[in-house]
């Protein structure tokens, strides 16, 4: 694996050759983030600036420069802290009201032309960032105001599971923003075939909802109201989801479906958490991205 650094204008700053440690943290439905520590080289210095981009040779996604930090113990140190290319999306926000109906793709489609690579206001347009839609057969209806763009766009994802990663190209110079759902894997984890050294389980019902009223547009006995999910008695941990910045009139053919989008979308964010911790052995049977992968459900 090499690291190697890019200036603002994605031209070749150089490679760093003498690090302490890399931390690269892919999410899936979120946007990732790296921690790089390093001798404080004339050359370490010259390459990790704010707003750099670190690629490693065998990962598609790159990482932009957003901390810096320099310590003096026995050694002076550089550590340098960001996100990934996704995070561009950060920099942007809805500007104004998107009514989103269709395939999700097309949802985050719309999003990303009207507010980053192709806005009307022409100082708003980023560069060099392309968006290759493919449908995922997830059905979106909702209306967005006023926020952040990345935001909206990885909480799309989050409610239906989908993952996003933006792909860097450094002889095109492009960042390409991908949707992308998990695969199956046939990779087992067990004690048994010393491919774990520890495991973790955590289960939590702290922020846990699984029934929504959703309340639309309208006031006292004129409002509409629509309920989403399902629970009986113990079982059931209600919430109420205002919906009023949804209109009839955005929505004339199916306004109960944008509510129980809005409601599901609720749902999806309060659900019960459970994690499965595992520490890998590396030395073991299987290998990362070829055996296992991001999102890749294995045993």
């Amino acid at each position: 694996m090499e690291l190697y650094l890019f200036n603002n204008n994605r031209e070749l700053a150089g490679l760093v050759e003498s690090y302490e440690y890399l931390r690269w943290t892919r999410q899936y439905t979120k946007c990732g983030s790296f921690e790089l520590k390093a001798i404080a080289s004339d050359e370490n210095i010259a390459l990790l600036k704010i707003g750099n981009i670190l690629w490693k040779n065998d990962d598609a996604e790159a990482g932009i420069i957003e901390y810096l930090e320099m310590t003096l113990q026995e050694q002076e140190y550089i550590t340098v802290i960001g996100r990934f290319a996704t995070s561009l999306l950060s920099r942007r926000i809805v500007w104004g009201t998107e009514i989103l109906t269709g395939d999700l793709s097309a949802a985050v489609l719309q999003l990303l032309n009207n507010h980053l690579i192709a806005p009307v206001n022409l100082e708003r347009k980023i560069n060099g960032v392309v968006y290759t839609p493919e449908s995922m057969d997830v059905p979106v209806s909702t209306q967005i105001s006023f926020r952040n763009l990345m935001d909206t766009v990885t909480n799309l994802c989050d409610a239906a599971d989908v993952g996003i990663k933006t792909a860097f190209d450094p002889v095109a110079k492009l960042f390409t923003v991908q949707l992308y759902a998990g695969s199956a894997s046939q990779a087992i984890f067990s004690k048994e075939y010393e491919n774990i050294i520890g495991q973790i389980f955590t289960e939590s019902l702290l922020s846990f909802a699984n029934t929504a009223l959703v309340g639309g547009e309208g006031e006292g006995v004129e409002r509409t109201f629509v309920t989403t999910g399902g629970g009986v008695g113990l079982d059931r941990y209600e919430i109420f989801v205002d919906a009023k910045d949804l209109r009839m009139e955005d929505f004339p053919d199916d306004y109960e479906a944008a509510l129980l989008f809005r409601g599901n979308t609720r749902l999806a964010e309060q659900a019960m958490i459970q994690a499965f911790d595992v520490t890998v052995n590396q030395y073991g049977n299987l290998t990362y991205k070829i055996d296992f992968d991001l999102r890749r459900s294995a045993n």
